[in-house]
């Protein structure tokens, strides 16, 4: 029998990692959710053999501590709005962020990269709209990637199930997340974020103590073969 390699890896993962490990030839028992809540319970004990992060800031504390080997760049992501198209009728992304018909949904910073990332767009709205960012902050809903958030029910993101429950008209989020859910309920559609507001998301590797599974794995990821399947979900190769 194959041996399973345990893994903890960012929630938006959910649907190429499995793919990318099963290409390069390795078994894989994942468990996906919010980086900064995955990133608290190695630090607290537990101990997959790598650990897969939407942003650098996890990797560094797990490496200060000593638990993990130097981080690498694993793959890009990128953030763009999308949502019901009735939302979406002003064309301009700030703007129907803005209107106070639309709720606009993203995921919890702090705990999670995603919920960092999406308030770093609010913060690049500042210097287009003055006032803006406050307006944002206050009226984001944060409702997914947080400790005490609802875990999804499914293999899909948690986010598809905001949309399901007609709980937001908008979310701010990873492009990856929006073609899924995209191909999976009708009347989504997706806007690109100008330049003025764009922000990269990049993903970070750490083998967790040294551990041989997680050293192999990860240079499995790397391969040709696991890479192909990056591109096919959306992601970009590091």
């Amino acid at each position: 029998m194959t041996k399973e390699i345990r893994v903890f890896a960012a929630g938006s993962l959910r649907k190429v990692l499995p793919a990318m490990a099963g290409r390069s030839g390795f078994s894989i028992n994942s468990v996906f959710g919010p980086s900064g809540v995955l990133r608290e319970r190695i630090a607290q004990g537990e101990r997959p053999a790598l650990y897969l992060s939407a942003n650098l800031k996890h990797c560094k504390i797990l490496a200060d501590m000593d638990l993990c080997s130097e981080p690498i760049v694993f793959t890009e992501n990128s953030l763009c709005l999308f949502g019901r198209p009735s939302a979406l009728q002003r064309g301009d992304a700030l703007q129907n962020m803005l209107s106070s018909e639309n709720r606009v949904g993203t995921s919890t910073p702090v705990d999670d990269p995603g919920g960092d990332y999406a308030f770093s767009v609010f913060d690049r709205a500042e210097v287009i709209q003055p006032g803006s960012r406050e307006v944002l902050r206050n009226k984001a809903l944060t409702l997914v990637g947080g400790k005490n958030s609802p875990k999804s029910a499914g293999p899909h993101s948690p986010v598809y199930g905001l949309f399901a429950e007609d709980k937001v008209d908008l979310f701010l989020g990873y492009r990856t997340t929006a073609m899924d859910i995209a191909r999976r309920m009708d009347n989504i559609e997706i806007m690109d974020l100008p330049d003025s507001l764009s922000v990269k998301a990049q993903y970070f590797a750490v083998v967790i103590e040294k551990n041989n599974d997680g050293v192999e794995l990860l240079k499995g990821l790397q391969a040709s073969a696991a890479q192909n399947a990056l591109e096919e979900f959306g992601f970009k190769r590091p």
